[in-house]
């Protein structure tokens, strides 16, 4: 059996979908964030302090990689939620979970289990969520040479803004067994909501289309059917393809 790696933007729910997979699959959960948090206690840093902390001192960085490395190369059924498993543990499932950054301070700020993120106030929130973020970005290019931000490094990507934990669960769940028996699955799922329509036109037998510019989503074309799943209220659509 194929390992599986959830990555994605803080307050996309990676834990929710990890601990649904591990409840119907019998995999087991190893997450690089509880380390990296228990790394920034030990040094009495939040967890934004921390990530500018290592920008400069890789090493604290590498401890939770090699690890994540070697069990991806001798064990089998384990999920890694961690932004760079993907890249250590290049033969799994890889999962990226996006989420609106506005969607993601609600969240985060709202989540009173989050001990080690919480804030003052929502702009606090927001404006912290994005710098850390920006540093994260930053800290991999730098040390790894990638962009976490490249949606083709990833199998499979779910937009989890407006759609419910049972959507994106259920959604998770069954490509991920699609892909696992070699079958065709929906490999982007994006909200309607946030798909961005500038010039309009009348393809109504085009399957949906966007060209990602600037972290947002642009129909190039399939916008008959982004139309039908906002008018439907749809919290998820197919996308076919996306230029980046």
């Amino acid at each position: 059996m194929i390992n599986i790696t959830i990555a994605g933007d803080l307050g996309s729910g990676k834990s929710t979908v990890a601990n649904h997979l591990i409840n119907n699959i019998n995999y087991r959960i190893e997450s690089a964030g509880l380390i990296f948090r228990r790394l920034a206690e030990q040094h009495g840093m939040s967890a934004k302090e921390f990530n500018q902390f290592i920008e400069s001192n890789p090493k604290y960085d590498n401890m939770v990689d090699d690890t994540i490395k070697e069990m991806g190369e001798k064990e089998e059924n384990i999920i890694f939620d961690s932004r760079l498993a993907w890249y250590f543990v290049p033969k799994s499932f890889k999962i990226y979970m996006y989420v609106d950054v506005d969607t993601a301070t609600e969240r985060i700020f709202n989540d009173k289990g989050r001990v080690s993120e919480s804030y003052s106030d929502m702009a606090t929130a927001k404006k912290e969520i994005i710098e850390r973020r920006e540093s994260e970005v930053l800290r991999y290019k730098t040390f790894y040479n990638i962009d976490i931000n490249n949606y083709s490094n990833y199998d499979f990507i779910i937009d989890t803004s407006h759609a419910t934990k049972d959507e994106v669960n259920d959604a998770v769940l069954s490509n991920f067994k699609a892909f696992e028996q070699g079958k065709e699955y929906d490999r982007i799922l994006l909200s309607p909501k946030n798909l961005i329509i500038e010039n309009e036109i009348d393809d109504a037998s085009d399957d949906v289309e966007i060209e990602k510019r600037d972290g947002k989503f642009y129909v190039v074309k399939g916008f008959a059917k982004v139309r039908a799943a906002l008018q439907e209220g749809k919290s998820l659509v197919a996308v076919k393809k996306m230029v980046e």
